[in-house]
Formats: C-alpha cells, sequence, structure tokens
C-alpha cells in the first residue's frame, strides 16, 4: 500500500501509524481490553493519504486499510470513506490479491459495511455485512460483524431481523464475559435506531446511557446520546422539552461534532414533533433544502407530504413524494409505507378512492411485513385515516385488525395534536392567505379582479370546510395551524 511520502521517507513515521490502525482496529473488537483509540488518533488516519490499490494485501496494510475507515466513520467523514471503499472494493470483495486470515477479512468487511450503513446505503452494507460474518473465525470478529448486521437492518427498518442480529450479539457477550465498555459503537447507534424507530422510550434512553458511559471523551458519541435522549422525551410525550433538545443538537455549538446520521435522525423527530405541536409551516421551513439519504431511510419526503396534508394541500403532499415512488425497489421499505400511508390520504380526499385504497394496501402489507404497524399511521389524524382503514377492513379484515392493534396502545398516549386542516383548493388557499390584515371584502375582490359576491361565496365555503362562522374564526383556526408563517 502507498502512504503519503513522508511514511516512505521515515520508517518511524510507518511504524507510529501502523500501531495507530492497530489500536483502532482491535479497539472495535471486544475482550482485548486495549485503551481505546483517542480523537488524536482518529485524526491521525483520517487524514493520510492511502494511495494506490497494492500488488498484495497483506494483514499490515489491510488493518492499516481498516483503520483508516473506522477512523472516518466515527468523525464523519463519510464521503472521503466511501472513497476508499470505492478505489479498494469491488462487488463485496478486495480489489486484487491478498494473502490474509479470515478474521482479517471479516473485520475488514464489517467496517466497509458500516460506512455504507451509516452513509445510508443499507443494501451495500447487508453486501458486506453477511461476508464479514462468512468470513469471521473468532467470537470477537463474529460480534463485530453481528453487531454492525444489527445497525445495517436498523438503518433500513427490519426491525425484527435487527432485533434477532442485536440478541445474537448479547449472547455472544454472556458467554464470554465481556465487559459492557466493550460494547460495539455500531450496536450503540443500532439501538438509538430501533428506539426511536419503535418508538420504544425506555430503550432509547438505555442506549443513551450507554453511550455517555463508554465514550464520555468523544464529542460524537455525547452528540448522539443528548439527541437520543430529546428523542425520548418526545417519544414520551414531552414535545416542548423534547424539541428543545432536538433543536439544541441540531444547532448547538458543538453540532460539527457529530454523525450525519443522528443529524438526519434529529431533524426527522424534530420535523414530526413540530407538526404535532401545530405548526405545519415550521416544519416544512426545518425540512427546506434537506436532501434524504440515498435509500430514503430517513425520508424528508415523507415528512414533508406531512406537513402538506396539514395544511390542506394534498396535491403538494403528492408532489413532494412523487421521486419516492419514483426509485422503486431502491426506496426503505419501512419509509416507503409511511410514503404509501400519507399519498393514500391525499388521493382519498381528493375523491381517488380506488388509488387510495391500492396505495393503503400496498401500505399496511410493507408496514406488517417489515413488522412496523405505528410508524406509518403517526402524523396523520385519525379522521383521516379512517375511511381507508374502514374500507380496508371490509377487504382484508386481518390485515386491519392487526393494524389497529399495534397502533391502539400509541394512540391512546400519544400527544394530542391540533385536528388538521381539511383540504383546500388554490382558490380557497389564496383567498385564506389575504383574509386576515384588515381587509375589506372590496379590496379582497380587487386583488382577484373578481366580484364581491363572488368573494363572499367563496369565504363561505372556507368557512364550511373549517368549521367556523365568521373571518375571525378562521384566521385563528389559520393561525393555529401555522398557514400565515
Amino acid at each position: 500500500m502507498t502512504i503519503e511520502r513522508r511514511a516512505i521517507l521515515h520508517p518511524s513515521r510507518t511504524h507510529e501509524l501502523r500501531a495507530t490502525a492497530h489500536r483502532i482496529v482491535n479497539g472495535s473488537l471486544p475482550g482485548t481490553l486495549p485503551a481505546r483509540p483517542t480523537q488524536v488518533d482518529l485524526a491521525q488516519l483520517r487524514t493520510l493519504d492511502v494511495g494506490v490499490t497494492p500488488q498484495l494485501w497483506t494483514e499490515a496494510n489491510v488493518q492499516l486499510l481498516e483503520g483508516m475507515l473506522i477512523a472516518r466513520v466515527r468523525l464523519d467523514d463519510l464521503d472521503s470513506a466511501l472513497d476508499l471503499v470505492d478505489a479498494h472494493f469491488t462487488e463485496g470483495r478486495l480489489r486484487g490479491r491478498a494473502v490474509l486470515g479470515l478474521d482479517s477479512l471479516g473485520s475488514l468487511f464489517a467496517a466497509v459495511a458500516e460506512t455504507y450503513a451509516v452513509a445510508g446505503r443499507p443494501r451495500d452494507a447487508g453486501l458486506y455485512s453477511s461476508r464479514a460474518l462468512t468470513f469471521a473465525a473468532s467470537e470477537a470478529v463474529r460480534y463485530r460483524a453481528a453487531a454492525v448486521q444489527t445497525l445495517v437492518f436498523a438503518v433500513n427498518g427490519e426491525f425484527s431481523s435487527a432485533a434477532a442480529s442485536r440478541e445474537a450479539c448479547a449472547d455472544l457477550a454472556r458467554t464470554n464475559r465481556w465487559n459492557v465498555a466493550d460494547t460495539d459503537h455500531a450496536l450503540t447507534v443500532a439501538d438509538i435506531l430501533l428506539g426511536a424507530g419503535t418508538l420504544d422510550a425506555p430503550r432509547t434512553e438505555r442506549a443513551a446511557a450507554l453511550l455517555r458511559s463508554i465514550a464520555p471523551r468523544d464529542p460524537y458519541a455525547q452528540h448522539a446520546a443528548a439527541t437520543a435522549e430529546a428523542i425520548a422525551l418526545v417519544l414520551r410525550g414531552d414535545l416542548t422539552a423534547g424539541a428543545a433538545g432536538l433543536r439544541s443538537a441540531i444547532g448547538g455549538a458543538w453540532s460539527h461534532l457529530s454523525h450525519r446520521l443522528m443529524r438526519q435522525l434529529a431533524l426527522s423527530v424534530l420535523a414530526e414533533a413540530t407538526l404535532a405541536q401545530g405548526s405545519a409551516r415550521r416544519s416544512l421551513a426545518l425540512l427546506e433544502a434537506l436532501e434524504s439519504s440515498p435509500s430514503h431511510a430517513v425520508c424528508f419526503e415523507a415528512h414533508r407530504a406531512a406537513a402538506h396534508l396539514a395544511l390542506g394541500d394534498d396535491r403538494a403532499a403528492l408532489h413532494a413524494t412523487d421521486g419516492c415512488l419514483a426509485l422503486g425497489a431502491e426506496h426503505c421499505p419501512r419509509t416507503l409505507a409511511i410514503v404509501l400511508v400519507r399519498r393514500a390520504v391525499a388521493r382519498d380526499r381528493l375523491g381517488q378512492s380506488a388509488a387510495a385504497d391500492d396505495l393503503f394496501d400496498e401500505a399496511c402489507n410493507l408496514a406488517h411485513h417489515a413488522g412496523d404497524l405505528i410508524a406509518p399511521f403517526i402524523s396523520v389524524p385519525r379522521e383521516q385515516l379512517a375511511p381507508l382503514r374502514e374500507r380496508l377492513r371490509e377487504r382484508r379484515p386481518d390485515l386491519a385488525a392487526a393494524v389497529a392493534d399495534a397502533t391502539e396502545e400509541f394512540h391512546r398516549r400519544e400527544p394530542r395534536a391540533p385536528q388538521a386542516l381539511p383540504a383546500l383548493t388554490p382558490r380557497e388557499r389564496s383567498v385564506a392567505s389575504v383574509m386576515r390584515g384588515g381587509k375589506t371584502y372590496g379590496e379582497i375582490a380587487g386583488e382577484f379582479t373578481v366580484s364581491i359576491n363572488t368573494i363572499k361565496s367563496q369565504m363561505r365555503s372556507l368557512f364550511a370546510k373549517l368549521g367556523v362562522s365568521t373571518r375571525d374564526e378562521a384566521v385563528v383556526m389559520l393561525e393555529r395551524h401555522g398557514f400565515y408563517l
């Protein structure tokens, strides 16, 4: 392997870098009781230039490459980590010949899988995590591979598989009597994702506490722990405190020392919490210009759709998620179920019941298969889901019963969100936008070049949809939902 020029000129420097890589790689394995790699260790390998692929991979240069991958992932330099993977791996294997032990391959492939997972590419990650498990010869490397596989499943929303893989890690830890401080970094991140994804506040809190204890000097771990603690508050129904914690995690002075996956998760939960507080416009503002991960494991488009539905703009909800459908099988199935439910509501409110039912059927089947029958239905008012659920009960009583059973307990303890705005036509939205501010009917009519009677008729139609009887009451309701923000 070609290293930076100084390493070639100074053998002592080469030895130092290899020793650093050894500490980082061994620090990712349980039971070896190494000193945890410091931020300085990680920074040393993060900036190293790996050079061209060697003619022959050996244990020494493979461990250096693995250390560089781990360093880049831990310090959130994902683009550089992916460049390393692209340069030295193809189709689940190393480029070039190799003389390596099985554990070396297993550990290296686990690092590649973790890189892909935290970059939001669970399919690529799954290929390498399965190879890592295949090659793992020792129980320590098997644990590392299973921990990364747990993260891969959690990122892709395969919670049942993630739970099984998580239990395999726990069995290995118990059998070998490993210390809790040896818990793999990927496993703690997976625990946060599992807690948040299954709406399990205690699990999310336990994951945060574990991170606090095992990595007290790692700012990236501490940021992830703070994010998890704020998410747990939201899950417990304390939206105000949870949203404040998430805003601090996202915009605090130390937020640059954080992982992309945690930032995306924080923004995702904050958008939902803000919407649940009745501020659809603020939720949209949070999401402005944000891009989802490649597989949409965190799908900002789904959150935009929920905000548009709350504002009564069904066509905007559909437009926001058109790209999700275009991804086809590349879209994360868990978040795709969420997208499909929100599109089904939009279609149903537009009077397209047959299309709505098809979308709702697909969403419920996806959610049932993934073992997540709660997440697709949160942030959508129950009265909007009621007709879809009723028709599902007529077609698929078994599936409808499973959805009802899964969501009943959650609905009992979820915070009461203001009722969403009904679907508004473009003309009704235009009229609503100019109702406050004291303009007379004549002034409003002049803006739209229509008669005063036409404006009055359009306002009466709007009042009926909003369930109010006066212009002042309509403005209050629109303000409550953040329509004017």
